[in-house]
């Protein structure tokens, strides 16, 4: 098996897009790393931490301040030890760390949402795409989006918060055996979301779950599940390729988290 050399960034990949982010999940997942001075670190070890040479541990250490000042962490005196996670910090973990949906109830209908938002409103259109992300909808063109969750709900609340008419964003509904563009359900899945390339990542996690016997490459898997978690749509499982991962990936998942 050739283990691959995870940097501090790869790390949290997906998961945190500001240092103090990624020094909040660092903490809380308990990462240790064994001192650089080590004597007769073993070779994996030595891939692994080969990036933490050249980390930045002012970058660090600022961060650290940032969690501190802002009350998601608490310091423990005793050797050794890393701070304790507040509630504020909890709070704050629980928005980057994606939730792995076991039931996604489905009512059998794929939702078209789209939008033509006026030129003066060019901000609002950049916050309707971020949201239409966010709530798990993949862009079939432009102005076209697609969901097989019903996203109205969602949407009313974002046209009154953006104070926009409603006749400006549509939802409509294409129910089972219907097809989009000349696509089938599965065809239409596969283009917006690509699905085979995360269904690829989930493979390459359990090859490496599976073969994995050493804490430190543990604790980053931990992470890189999570990071391609977050990309996933978690749609359907009817709707998923008959080679799906993603059922196994969060299985050993599960197992590396409660051992």
């Amino acid at each position: 098996m050739v283990f691959r050399k995870f940097s501090l960034g790869e790390m949290f990949e997906g998961l945190a897009e500001r240092a103090v982010d990624a020094v909040l999940l660092e903490i809380y997942f308990g990462l240790e790393f064994p001192p650089l001075s080590r004597k007769g670190r073993g070779k994996i070890e030595g891939k692994v931490l080969e990036d933490l040479e050249s980390f930045n541990y002012q970058s660090f250490k600022r961060a650290y301040s940032y969690l501190k000042q802002k009350g998601f962490i608490q310091t423990i005196k005793e050797a050794d030890c890393l701070p304790k996670i507040t509630k504020a910090g909890q709070k704050r973990i629980n928005s980057l760390i994606p939730f792995y949906d076991e039931k996604r109830v489905w009512d059998g209908k794929i939702y078209l949402v789209t939008y033509d938002l006026p030129v003066e409103k060019n901000k609002e259109r950049d916050y309707l795409r971020n949201f239409l992300k966010k709530i798990g909808c993949g862009m079939l063109q432009q102005s076209i989006w697609i969901t097989p969750y019903n996203p109205s709900n969602f949407l009313k609340q974002f046209i009154k918060e953006h104070d926009l008419l409603e006749e400006l964003i549509l939802v409509s509904s294409v129910g089972k055996g219907g097809a989009i563009a000349g696509m089938t359900f599965t065809e239409l899945i596969e283009k917006v979301y690509h699905l085979s390339g995360i269904n690829e990542k989930y493979k390459e996690f359990i090859f490496e779950a599976q073969n994995c016997r050493n804490k430190i490459i543990k604790n980053r898997l931990i992470c890189q599940f999570l990071s391609i978690l977050k990309d996933d749509p978690q749609l359907p499982f009817s709707l998923l390729p008959n080679d799906w991962m993603g059922d196994k990936a969060h299985r050993l998942f599960r197992e590396m988290t409660t051992s």
